[in-house]
């Protein structure tokens, strides 16, 4: 999400609507399969392990304002009004959701000894089905991203990287 921001950034988009639509897409796409892993399995795995409705109450409605600017942005072209404002406006709102979670939800959810690997399980197996890739073929480079960090007691005590967004 950083990289794309700071790409979307240099670009001028009047000039060239074309790779700014084509960046804005690939960034909607990941952010929707990024929101789907949230809602249909980090988010009931966090409400089973932590008793702090107010925290997760907070990132669901996050989520639903993402969602919002998503639709916006998928029903516009670059070269509208407001549309560079928005997809702005998105990351930034992403990069805040991020920090909150690894700020604060990851570190108790760490400590409550959610289940880092099964869950990484879980959303490996979920984005290959949103995708249409097979979890056995899968990427690489993408199956690094999204395994968790070992932690120094020989589990995860990181979130898998893809449910940061970055």
């Amino acid at each position: 999400m950083k990289k794309a921001f700071r790409d979307f950034k240099k670009l001028d988009v009047n000039e060239d609507p074309a790779r700014a639509e084509a960046l804005v897409q690939q960034v909607l796409d990941e952010l929707t399969v990024h929101a789907a892993l949230e809602e249909e399995l980090l988010y009931p795995a966090a409400r089973e392990a932590l008793d702090d409705e107010q925290l997760l109450d907070e990132a669901e409605v996050e989520r639903e304002s993402m969602h919002g600017f998503i639709d916006q942005l998928r029903g516009m072209t670059p070269v509208e009004d407001k549309y560079a404002a928005r997809f702005t406006v998105l990351c930034e709102y992403v990069l805040h959701h991020v920090k909150e979670e690894e700020g604060e939800m990851f570190p108790r959810l760490d400590e409550a000894r959610l289940e880092w690997e099964d869950l990484a399980a879980q959303m490996d197996e979920r984005r290959a089905e949103l995708t249409g890739s097979s979890a056995e073929e899968g990427d690489e480079a993408e199956a690094a991203e999204a395994a968790p960090a070992p932690g120094p007691r020989g589990r995860a005590d990181a979130a898998p990287a893809r449910t940061r967004a970055s």
